[in-house]
């Protein structure tokens, strides 16, 4: 086993989460165990996988602002992080746009929710509170997005952990630093080069203990959910498997070969623990330092091109998202026997793309947004109910394919740098 890397561990441990937790699940449902202890023992598979992401939300943060200082003050020329920029928006605005379409084309072709009986669906259905609440439209959301970009307290915004105003925040800091030069702009570079340095010190020992986290989220999952949930929605999560897996193994690879210049399969076996990880944790954000990692590390990508595009990435770029959306809502449509127009289809892409924008990098953020999708071509809110109960495991195969997109996108964006 010395020979084994780390994901291989964090594979070993997804089996056997799911190897003790399945069986586990189906002998409660057969009262051959005491549903109790099944339910005690997926509290402490939550637990153990909480404790990790735990950890690695501690160093998010500060991995963040230090790494986007350090890559900011080392572009150089302002300049050329404009044009950094530019490149970024271009491709995270294109591939969105391209696993839109691959959920539309799923959902049409396979459709789903037709013929579907609700009453099945919606029997054990239960709304968060954060979905009870909807938002009354997609410009609203997308409005407070970009004036929640400018922190009118950038200390609270990093005690928050709110993205968005700590990248902004962070670029401008760097950017002055640039301009600033001289001894006070020399000093403020190295002390922050030196924090980075220690905070990626740091994540790698929390990285190292990824395969007891990710234990304990298979085990949580599959002893807590079994497989009871998902026989009525069976042909919903086919065609969203589909629509992630075609954009996943297909187009982000065509371009990641094509215009990047990359082996896909070398590229997606160095980012092989953060994949994993963001499949068990079902979090871009929490996931974010050992992406980074990976693609600095392992794929050798600088840290000027990674952190500023992952950073960016965790928090605005959700491929598997927004496919997801796409492909829930028409499904949803199809139960009530709505056979949506192509101008509707083309509302519902438009706007998932931009709630997917406004999405938070946690645990079914996804299903909060999608809220008001719903709400742009009036179907109701309530709806959002009848895909609860398998939403976490898509939420995993979602949350993988958003950190994959933003893994390309850096080898991408590197190339041209």
């Amino acid at each position: 086993m010395r020979a084994w890397k780390l994901h291989h561990f964090i594979g070993l441990a997804m089996l056997l989460g799911a190897g003790i937790g399945l069986p586990l699940n189906l002998a409660g449902q057969a009262g051959a165990v005491d549903p109790e202890l099944v339910r005690g023992v997926a509290h402490v598979g939550e637990e153990l996988g909480g404790l990790f992401l735990s950890l690695l939300k501690m160093v998010v943060v500060p991995l963040i602002i230090t790494s986007l200082v350090t890559g900011v003050t080392g572009l150089g020329d302002p300049r050329r992080l404009g044009r950094l920029g530019a490149r970024t928006f271009a491709y995270y605005g294109l591939t969105s746009a391209l696993a839109i379409v691959v959920g539309l084309v799923a959902v049409n072709v396979i459709r789903p929710g037709v013929g579907i009986e609700l009453a099945a669906l919606s029997r054990d259905a239960s709304l968060p509170a954060a979905v009870a609440d909807p938002e009354t439209s997609v410009w609203a959301i997308l409005w407070r997005q970009l004036r929640g970009m400018i922190p009118t307290n950038p200390v609270h915004a990093t005690a928050e952990g709110d993205m968005l105003p700590v990248i902004f925040f962070a670029l401008l800091f760097g950017l002055f630093i640039s301009l600033t030069g001289g001894e006070h702009g020399e000093r403020m570079r190295a002390f922050f080069a030196s924090a980075f340095a220690v905070m990626m010190r740091m994540t790698t020992f929390i990285i190292a203990l990824a395969p007891f986290g990710v234990f304990g989220f298979m085990l949580f999952a599959a002893a807590g959910s079994g497989l009871d949930a998902f026989a009525a929605l069976a042909l919903y999560m086919l065609t969203v498997g589909v629509g992630l897996a075609f954009h996943a193994l297909v187009t982000l690879p065509v371009l990641l070969a094509a215009v990047g210049r990359r082996s896909p399969l070398a590229f997606a076996k160095a980012m092989g623990p953060a994949l994993l990880t963001a499949f068990s944790t079902a979090s871009s954000n929490a996931t974010l330092p050992l992406t980074m990692s990976c693609v600095e590390e392992r794929a050798g990508i600088s840290n000027q091109v990674s952190s500023f595009v992952l950073p960016l990435g965790a928090t605005v770029n959700m491929d598997g998202t927004a496919l997801y959306e796409v492909a829930a809502v028409l499904f949803i449509a199809q139960a009530y026997g709505m056979d949506l127009t192509v101008a509707q289809q083309l509302i519902v892409a438009l706007t998932a793309l931009l709630a997917s924008v406004g999405a938070a990098g946690i645990p079914h953020a996804g299903t909060v947004m999608m809220v008001v999708v719903l709400n742009a071509v009036g179907l109701p809110a309530e709806a959002v109910g009848l895909i609860l109960a398998v939403d976490r495991v898509l939420d995993m195969g979602r949350t993988a394919v958003n950190v994959w997109s933003d893994a390309t996108a850096a080898a991408v964006v590197a190339r041209f740098e």
